[in-house]
C-alpha cells in the first residue's frame, strides 16, 4: 500500500531519494552534463515536496516550484527502479497536482530528457502534452517540455 507524505525539503528520506536520482543522472548522461542542470533542481526553491512510502520504505519523491508567478513546474520526480509499476509515481503526481490546485494554479509544466521514453509515456498518460521548450531549455536538444491544464476533480 503506497502512501504519500508532504515533507520538508530537509527530510532525510527526500534527501536520500534525490541523491539516488542525481546518481542516476550522472550514470545516464555523465557528471558534466548532469551538473549543468543542477541549478534547476535546488531543493530550497521548491514550494512542495512529497515522498511515497511502501510500508515504511521511502520509494519515490516529487516536488514543484514556481517557474514564474503563474506557472508551477513539476521537479525531481523519481521512483526507485525496484518500486516502479507499483502506482507510486501516479500517487506522487496526484499529490503534487492537488497541492498546485490548492495554491490556486490551474496548470503545471515540466521538463524531462528527450531519451526518457518511459517518463514521457508516463507524463502523457497523466495528461501532459509536449510543448515548445521554455526558459533555459529553449534550444536544448537533450530536453523536452510538457504542460497540463489542471482541474479540480468533483468529490
Amino acid at each position: 500500500m503506497i502512501r504519500i507524505e508532504k515533507v520538508n525539503i530537509n527530510n532525510p528520506d527526500l534527501v536520500e531519494l534525490i541523491k539516488e536520482l542525481n546518481d542516476f543522472f550522472n550514470e545516464e548522461w555523465g557528471t558534466e552534463v548532469a551538473q549543468s542542470y543542477q541549478n534547476h533542481h535546488n531543493l530550497t526553491e521548491m514550494s512542495c515536496a512529497v515522498v511515497a512510502y511502501d510500508e515504511q520504505e521511502a520509494v519515490g519523491c516529487g516536488c514543484w516550484k514556481l517557474l514564474d508567478e503563474h506557472t508551477p513546474e513539476i521537479k525531481r520526480m523519481f521512483v526507485k527502479p525496484t518500486s516502479r509499476g507499483n502506482g507510486a509515481a501516479g500517487k506522487i503526481m496526484q499529490a503534487l497536482e492537488s497541492d498546485i490546485l490548492e495554491q490556486g494554479y490551474q496548470q503545471a509544466v515540466l521538463e524531462t530528457g528527450k531519451d526518457m521514453l518511459s517518463a514521457i509515456g508516463f507524463y502523457e498518460r497523466h495528461g501532459y502534452q509536449i510543448i515548445q521548450n521554455y526558459g533555459e531549455f529553449v534550444g536544448d536538444e537533450l530536453c523536452i517540455c510538457m504542460k497540463k491544464r489542471l482541474e479540480l476533480k468533483p468529490n
